[in-house]
C-alpha cells in the first residue's frame, strides 16, 4: 500500500554510520540468499534513504577496483515502492560516485524482474552482458508462459572521462593475446576441463589424474559464490578464446580470518614460465589491495622451485614447512606455508 501521507520533502539520503545496524529485512527485499547478504555486508558503503526516523530504502556497493563499483543490493519498503524513492536514493549514489572519480558501476538483474532493467536504463545503465543459468539452482522465478528464467543481465554505467590517461605498455605479441579476466557462470565447463587437464600435466597441484570429483554445476556454484563475495575470486588467463591458467583466492568466511585470502594457482604446462602466472598474481594482488584483505597466503611443494622463486618475487615469505605433508609417486613431499602481508 502507497503511503497517502508521503512527502519528497522529508525524505533524506546520508551514508550509513560505521556502528549503525543494517535493515535485514530491507537488504532481503534486495536479495533473499540471507548467506550472501551476510558475506558482503560489511564490506559495502550503504546508503540509506530515511523517512520520519525510519530508513524505507538501501542501496550497497561493492568497491571491484580503482575505479569500478557494483551495486550489489539496493531495496524500498513496500508501502513506498511507488514514490520514486528509489531514483532519489540511486541519483545520489551516483553523484557520490562520480565526486570520488569513479569511472563504472555495475549491477546484475534477474532477467524477470523487467521493472529494475528500466529502472537502471532510465539512469543511464546500458546492458552489456548477460550470465547464462546464473541462478540456477536457487529460488525459480518465471516470467510469462511459466518459462523459467535464470539469467542474470550485468549493466553498466560508465564515465568516460573518469578513466586516467596511462602511458602505454609496451608488450610481446604473445602477452598481448594473453587476457585476464575474472571468472564468469559461462566458464564453469571450461575451467572444470582445464583443471582436470591440469591434473594430468603435473605432479604439483593436490589432486592425482581421476580424483577431481567436482562437476560442472559444483564449479558453476563455486564461481558464483565468488562473483558474489567480497574477498574471495577467481581470475582466469584467457588465450584466443582458451582458458589457459587460473588462479583462486577464497577469503576467510568467519570474522576473525575474513581480511585473509587462500590461494591456489595453476597454468596449463605448454604455457608455463612465460610470465602468465606472474600477471594472475598481479591481478589478483591488485584486486585484494581494493578491497582492503590484510593476507594472502598458500602452500607450495617443497620441490617447486620455480613456483617458489615466483612467489618470493611477489613478496611472499616462508612462514613454515608441514613435513611429509604429500605422498606423490611413493615419495613423502613436504609443504612450504608461505604468506604475504598488504
Amino acid at each position: 500500500m502507497e503511503s497517502s501521507n508521503y512527502s519528497s520533502g522529508a525524505l533524506s539520503i546520508r551514508l550509513r554510520q560505521a556502528d549503525e545496524p543494517l535493515p535485514l529485512p530491507l537488504l532481503l527485499i534486495g536479495n533473499r540468499a540471507y548467506g550472501s547478504v551476510e558475506r558482503y555486508a560489511e564490506y559495502c558503503r550503504w546508503w540509506l534513504a530515511e523517512y520520519e526516523n525510519r530508513i524505507i530504502g538501501i542501496c550497497g556497493i561493492l568497491q571491484r577496483s580503482t575505479e569500478e563499483w557494483e551495486i550489489v543490493n539496493m531495496a524500498v519498503s513496500p508501502e513506498y515502492s511507488h514514490q520514486e524513492i528509489g531514483g532519489q536514493l540511486l541519483i545520489e549514489v551516483l553523484d557520490a560516485l562520480r565526486a570520488a572519480d569513479a569511472g563504472k558501476v555495475t549491477a546484475g538483474i534477474r532477467s524477470s524482474c523487467v521493472d529494475m532493467l528500466a529502472f537502471y536504463q532510465e539512469h543511464g545503465f546500458r546492458m552489456v552482458a548477460v550470465e547464462q543459468d546464473y541462478f540456477a539452482g536457487l529460488d525459480q522465478q518465471h516470467v510469462g508462459n511459466k518459462v523459467c528464467s535464470c539469467d542474470r543481465i550485468m549493466m553498466e554505467r560508465v564515465w568516460p572521462d573518469a578513466v586516467k590517461q596511462r602511458r602505454p605498455v609496451v608488450m610481446s605479441h604473445f602477452h598481448a593475446s594473453v587476457s585476464i579476466r575474472i571468472a564468469q557462470i559461462r566458464d564453469a565447463g571450461p575451467l572444470l576441463r582445464m583443471k582436470k587437464r591440469l591434473d594430468q600435466q603435473t605432479t604439483y597441484m593436490l589432486l592425482e589424474p581421476g580424483e577431481r570429483m567436482m562437476n560442472e554445476a559444483e564449479q558453476r556454484d563455486m564461481i558464483r559464490y565468488a562473483l558474489r563475495s567480497a574477498n574471495s575470486n577467481i581470475f582466469l588467463a584467457e588465450r584466443d578464446g582458451q582458458i589457459i591458467g587460473y588462479l583462486e583466492a577464497m577469503g576467510g568466511k568467519v570474522s576473525r580470518n575474513r581480511h585473509s585470502a587462500y590461494v591456489v594457482i595453476g597454468v596449463l604446462q605448454e604455457y608455463a614460465n612465460r610470465g602468465i602466472g606472474r600477471r594472475l598474481f598481479q591481478t589478483m594482488l591488485q584486486w585484494a589491495q581494493d578491497r582492503e584483505l590484510h593476507r594472502i597466503e598458500l602452500t607450495v611443494q617443497s620441490a617447486n622451485e620455480r613456483g617458489i622463486h615466483l612467489y618470493r618475487s611477489l613478496g611472499f615469505r616462508m612462514e613454515g614447512i608441514q613435513k611429509n605433508a604429500l605422498l606423490v609417486d611413493d615419495r613423502y613431499v613436504d609443504l612450504i606455508q608461505m604468506g604475504l602481508l598488504l
